[in-house]
């Protein structure tokens, strides 16, 4: 059995294809091939969830779901990986670079390429013109079976030391100075969002208190109380069910009530939901600091 189970809704989520969609495609294609549980409640796995998002990829990119149909489950994995590794500019060929690196668990030439952009430009910027594009492809190469978690841990460590000694480096705020909780919720490991908005709130003077991964939210609540801070902030890029999302929209709520709560992450980009007005969602870094600029 799989180590996860999702609901045709979690893969609606997961996919931004909808469940009528998912359901022809099963039903008259045999593209997936659900499983039941004792109690024969059916649910994808990890496979299924790979496989319809490389169907997505094939059929965002011309291929027919007839001719989808048609293929072996070896010929979608190579048409998807050929598509996910095409090179159209600059930024996809450095992307293509870092990832052989990544690969090969080769740290040192990887220090020195990041070493190396990080003369020409800030933390943030290659955060957002090169970095967020390389999460993208690994998320995709990994829908192939062409990278692994490991892969992906090797570099976001490599990568989050490079951004702590950039907010180590910057001056220390004065004691005075507004507060911020930044945080990540109990099923939440992805932690470069958070990182680098503490970056940039320390550059502004905030007193930052980041409480790092997988806290329960519950226990933000006394911290909450203990500081009194002007902004909490957490992110949304794991997977997420809309029930456990929506527990922890409850206790964000009560958050907002005595703090300006912000939330971001790819996760709520697929998700329906209703926020009171001390709860600011924001899509990019951009949108961030124009928040934070337009509250000072």
């Amino acid at each position: 059995m799989s180590e996860y189970q999702y609901s045709i809704k979690d893969l609606e989520n997961f996919t931004q294809i909808k469940s009528h969609t998912i359901r022809i495609w099963e039903q008259r294609y045999g593209l997936l091939t659900p499983s039941r549980t004792s109690t024969n409640i059916r649910y994808y796995g990890e496979n299924e969830l790979k496989k319809i998002l490389n169907i997505k990829l094939l059929y965002a990119n011309g291929y027919k779901i007839s001719r989808i149909a048609e293929m072996s489950e070896e010929e979608i994995v190579f048409n998807s990986k050929a598509l996910i590794l095409k090179t159209n500019n600059d930024v996809d060929g450095k992307v293509n670079d870092i990832i052989l690196l990544i690969i090969d668990f080769n740290r040192f030439a990887l220090e020195d390429f990041l070493n190396q952009e990080l003369e020409s430009r800030n933390i943030t910027d290659l955060y957002l013109e090169l970095i967020l594009p390389l999460l993208k492809k690994m998320g995709e190469l990994w829908q192939v079976n062409a990278i692994e978690i490991i892969h992906e841990h090797f570099f976001s460590y490599l990568f989050r030391e490079k951004v702590l000694n950039k907010i180590n480096s910057l001056p220390d705020p004065s004691r005075n100075a507004s507060k911020v909780i930044l945080f990540l919720h109990d099923n939440e490991e992805h932690e470069f969002s958070a990182l680098m908005y503490y970056y940039l709130l320390k550059n502004r003077g905030y007193n930052c208190y980041y409480f790092g991964q997988k806290v329960p939210v519950r226990e933000v609540l006394k911290a909450q109380e203990k500081l009194n801070p002007t902004y909490i902030i957490t992110t949304f890029t794991s997977k997420l069910s809309e029930k456990n999302f929506d527990c922890i929209l409850d206790l964000l709520k009560a958050m907002s009530r005595s703090s300006n709560v912000i939330i971001s992450g790819g996760q709520l980009m697929k998700m329906n939901f209703k926020l009171p007005s001390k709860i600011n969602y924001i899509k990019s870094v951009e949108e961030f600091n124009q928040l934070i600029e337009g509250q000072n």
